[in-house]
């Protein structure tokens, strides 16, 4: 009967020992060199009431457990529609559950059109009718504000951010972007041609990957106030400026979407989108993770269920951009084929790469000719 017990005990012990080694190969070890920026996508449906702010508050404590273990995160970024309907108690909820994470970590957030006060049927008339300059003041992030649009104003702002000794900015710009405030980042990266930037923008592409151009929510909501669409975007600040080497944007309901466009310097720029919103995924603690180790130029994209410790489609690494001067102008890596020669390269959620996606079908292009169909 003794030997028995103890033969129990010891199967059970094996197999503990076993699920902590396969949850800790889910992850790369730890390398203190190793730079992480963790990506929230719209989180609007888990500050709407306090029992799913909790799902939100895993992945929080997953971070704060991570950089315990000794994992360095440079900051964590915030997609936009950090609320529903703008009302202080979801902006309270949101506070109290991030305070301890933006307290240890700089945390940047757009404002998506869930940000702002809706009137008429779901017009925005007053951008000032967000509170995000109420509840998200006083935090880590502060310090590393360089420039402010208006002064105390977090909807225009440009964080510092250094990866392995490049300066890689956060742009921030406010949903669905005044003209005026576009020509006021367009003047200070121009400025600051030894200066990386990842541009942060609310509504920018589909679910698809094209850059959005139809049923454009700054079209429908804005009023007595000027914007650019994200066609504009990419055209007046993006495009024209070398130093702008990555756009991140949410508001779609798709986990993730990428696009790569070329700009004035032949360079490819990625274009990623992550959303949490869909219904599929709203509730499954999925976290979008930026990698850049030391002895690269480029950050590995991933996403990662923070509770069953699982990668989204089983893929340690999504894509690779570029983030460092290089002699190759490609941008992404491992994912399309270089001798591909148009403009812009679309990818939706299965990975597929098309320069013409459409409803229901995939084209897959190269050299201008279509080489395969899938539907």
């Amino acid at each position: 009967m003794k030997k028995s017990l103890q033969l129990v005990c010891m199967i059970c012990f094996l197999y503990l020992c076993l699920q902590s080694c396969l949850a800790d190969e889910t992850l790369t070890p730890v390398d203190s060199s190793t730079v992480y920026m963790a990506v929230f996508g719209d989180v609007q449906y888990l500050t709407m009431n306090k029992t799913d702010v909790e799902v939100y508050k895993k992945s929080v404590d997953w971070i704060l457990r991570k950089k315990t273990e000794g994992y360095h995160f440079n900051c964590i970024l915030y997609t936009g529609d950090i609320t529903m309907t703008n009302l202080p108690y979801q902006w309270q909820l949101f506070q109290n559950s991030t305070s301890l994470l933006a307290h240890e970590i700089p945390i940047i957030t757009m404002t998506g059109d869930h940000d702002y006060t809706w009137v008429d049927g779901g017009h925005i008339e007053d951008r000032s009718s967000t509170h995000i300059n109420e509840y998200l003041q006083q935090t880590s992030t502060t310090p590393k504000i360089v420039a402010w649009y208006e002064e105390g104003h977090l909807e225009n702002i440009v964080v510092e951010n250094t990866i392995h000794g490049q300066r890689l900015d956060l742009l921030v710009l406010e949903f669905g972007p005044r003209e005026e405030v576009v020509a006021w980042a367009d003047a200070y990266v121009k400025a600051h041609p030894d200066h990386h930037f990842i541009l942060m923008n609310h509504e920018y592409l589909e679910k698809n990957g094209r850059i959005r151009t139809d049923h454009l929510k700054c079209e429908r909501r804005l009023r007595n106030t000027s914007y650019l669409t994200p066609e504009q975007l990419w055209n007046k600040l993006i495009k024209c400026n070398d130093n702008i080497r990555c756009v991140l944007c949410g508001h779609v309901g798709s986990l993730y979407a990428l696009t790569l466009g070329k700009n004035d310097f032949d360079r490819e720029i990625p274009q990623i989108e992550h959303n949490i919103q869909a219904e599929d995924y709203r509730f499954d603690n999925w976290l979008m993770m930026w990698e850049f180790p030391a002895d690269s130029d480029s950050a590995n994209v991933f996403i990662y269920n923070t509770q069953t410790e699982q990668y989204f489609e089983d893929k340690r690494i999504l894509f690779k951009f570029k983030y460092k001067d290089n002699v190759s102008r490609s941008a992404i890596l491992d994912r399309t084929d270089s001798s591909n020669s148009t403009s812009h390269i679309y990818y939706n959620i299965s990975g597929v790469c098309s320069t013409k996606p459409s409803e229901g079908i995939t084209l897959l292009y190269k050299n201008g000719q279509i080489i395969k169909s899938i539907k």
